[in-house]
């Protein structure tokens, strides 16, 4: 029953996107509510896999395995663990939070729907691949709906924002083909990522291969000189839904590197990993300073959130494996942080662009959105009200066991972020600054509202026990 529902929560998304571009509305009505059902059934069916699994388990489960008929020999095999479905359920509740706030979205056409089914679907396929073959292609394939939508709403620097996009992309597409190829022309077959390191690739070439793997993740991530593409693209995206995928292709180069990190990878390349985290600790502290002294709100949530991608990474790169669950349940609860406060800043700033009046207190004429930015804010600084708070923790306390240096930086860095939120609240919160036109500021609609407070119910009860909706 496991093996064929995983194949279902891997395509319902697609067959969604098909009637989603059959559905005939002008306002959009019916084909957010078909993305609304098509998420909500797939939520239903993962929380069933859930049921099904060991969570306590470390290997793969759910196994599909399918045969190419002809050549390239490719055994195509899906799968999945407690970590890699936690992460499919939780970019699906981030784009349900996502599509809500479209509503708003009067200038959102459907193709933004439909390709944004496109890339849930890619999702949960390149989370549940365990096969190379089809790691690599899901890893290419779920950058394109994402290129499609950015051209959809690019507005007039779309072209720009493009050719950022395509050109840092391509380049980790291409490095990972390469090395691809190369593992199949050594062993003139598909393998599974468990049995990657087992490949003989010879003298000369597996330095090769694992340096494009490693360039192919970093790509995806916020690390230097790969921060730039996906920083000047999300200064340029207002669409929230959008805004929340592109802050979610992070967590694709964070997997690429939880399934090959550090059990497959030779020690040639381990042993780079120190300075690999002090690329890291640096491009932290760069882009805490920048939000810290950052004016846009927006842009303060994309410090925030690009830190903490780099903090997990950072613990990816210990030599442990001890923290993959831990870094799950941290991720998880840190998605929905991110989606739900993307809608609450989205909201805000354009009712600070339709009354044409700064956003400095404008929190002041919304108890709602108020509640649920404040609220917001102390679970993403680290108070201890989620999973958040302890994984976090964990990580942070591994991190100084390895290095004391390393986690002093880590540390300065988070507190810098912390602080760049807290002053964003400050400052949408000052009562101080009056408006003249406070009685027609719209707060945050009830819809939005309930779906925050249900985020806000699953985060509490994840502190207790991450895995709350299981039985196990």
């Amino acid at each position: 029953m496991t093996h064929s529902l995983l194949l279902v929560i891997i395509f319902l998304p697609m067959l969604g996107s098909i009637f989603i571009s059959g559905a005939h509305d002008e306002n959009r009505k019916n084909s957010v509510n078909v993305a609304i059902f098509t998420v909500l059934s797939n939520v239903f069916l993962i929380l069933k896999l859930f049921s099904g699994i060991d969570t306590h388990s470390d290997n793969m489960q759910a196994l599909n395995s399918y045969t190419w008929p002809i050549l390239p020999r490719v055994n195509v095999v899906f799968g999945i663990d407690m970590p890699s479905l936690l992460l499919i359920l939780a970019v699906h509740l981030a784009m349900l939070i996502g599509i809500f706030a479209l509503k708003r979205e009067k200038s959102s056409p459907k193709s933004v729907l439909f390709f944004a089914m496109c890339f849930l679907s890619s999702c949960n396929a390149y989370f549940s691949a365990i096969d190379v073959f089809s790691f690599y292609t899901f890893f290419v394939l779920m950058i394109v709906p994402l290129f499609m939508q950015i051209g959809i709403v690019g507005g007039e620097k779309k072209y720009k924002i493009i050719s950022r996009f395509y050109l840092y992309n391509f380049i980790g597409a291409f490095l990972f083909l390469a090395a691809i190829v190369t593992i199949y022309a050594v062993v003139d077959r598909s393998v599974e990522i468990n049995q990657i390191s087992a490949v003989k690739l010879g003298d000369g070439y597996g330095i090769w291969v694992w340096s494009a793997i490693f360039l192919a993740f970093v790509s995806r991530i916020p690390v230097w000189p790969f921060h730039y593409w996906i920083t000047s693209i999300s200064n340029l995206i207002k669409n929230p839904l959008i805004f929340i995928q592109l802050n979610l292709i992070p967590v694709a180069g964070l997997y690429g590197f939880i399934r090959f990190w550090p059990a497959n990878i030779p020690s040639e390349i381990a042993s780079l990993a120190p300075v690999f985290e002090v690329f890291c600790v640096v491009t932290m502290l760069f882009i805490s300073f920048s939000g810290f002294g950052n004016t846009s709100v927006k842009e303060k949530l994309f410090a925030y959130t690009m830190v903490y991608y780099l903090l997990y990474l950072i613990g990816v790169f210990l030599p442990t494996d001890i923290l993959i669950d831990n870094i799950a349940y941290s991720l998880f609860a840190f998605i929905l942080v991110v989606a739900t406060l993307t809608i609450s800043i989205t909201h805000i700033e354009q009712e600070s662009e339709r009354l044409l009046i700064s956003s400095n207190g404008i929190l002041c004429s919304m108890p709602k959105a108020s509640l649920i930015y404040s609220m917001l804010i102390l679970v993403a600084i680290g108070l201890p009200v989620s999973a958040l708070f302890w994984n976090n923790f964990i990580i942070i306390s591994e991190i100084f066991n390895v290095s004391l240096y390393i986690g002093t930086a880590v540390i300065i860095t988070l507190v810098l972020a912390s602080i760049t939120m807290l002053q964003s609240l400050y400052g949408l919160k000052d009562n101080t600054c009056a408006f003249g036109l406070s009685d027609k500021i719209k707060d945050m609609d009830t819809t939005e509202f309930i779906v925050c407070i249900v985020v806000m119910v699953i985060l509490f009860l994840s502190l207790f026990k991450p895995l709350w909706f299981t039985y196990g």
